[in-house]
């Protein structure tokens, strides 16, 4: 078993992140996100176009066309890219459906599972766009593959 979020929501969060290093209202060619952060065009196609209909970023097509935040950085959480890529967080399918556990009503895992998964929403919604900006300069991480603002 793994408890990972996918390829496509760490995708998604990196062109995030890229899009944010720019500021709120440039518009930045897919092409070069898509070639900066390593990522296939038509799959990051398909990334933004859930993104679009998240209101986490605006599109325009054409020569002068690009991507860019739908709303500032500070606004958009971990949380938001993720549950928009994966869907719903869920560690275990007897939180959601409790019915689901042969052990129920009286599991004794129920309550960690629960109080994990709530923790780790809780954390992911925390964490804006910005604050990881802010967090890589604080560290010293380089985010040499984004351009400078």
């Amino acid at each position: 078993m793994s408890m990972q979020i996918t390829n496509q929501a760490d995708y998604a969060l990196r062109s995030m992140l890229y899009i944010a290093k720019y500021a709120e209202s440039q518009l930045i060619p897919s092409n070069t996100i898509a070639e900066e952060m390593q990522i296939s065009r038509i799959f990051l196609s398909r990334i933004n176009s859930q993104l679009v209909n998240a209101g986490l970023i605006r599109t325009r097509r054409g020569a002068r066309g690009g991507v860019m935040l739908a709303k500032p950085a500070a606004e958009i959480s971990i949380y938001d890219v993720v549950t928009t890529i994966d869907g719903p967080i869920t560690l275990i399918d007897c939180i959601a459906d409790p019915e689901s556990c042969p052990l129920s009503p009286d599991c004794p895992y129920r309550t960690f599972w629960e109080e994990t998964q709530n923790a780790l929403i809780a954390r992911m919604k925390a964490v804006s766009l910005q604050d990881m900006l802010a967090n890589s300069k604080k560290i010293g991480i380089s985010l040499s593959n984004l351009p400078a603002s």
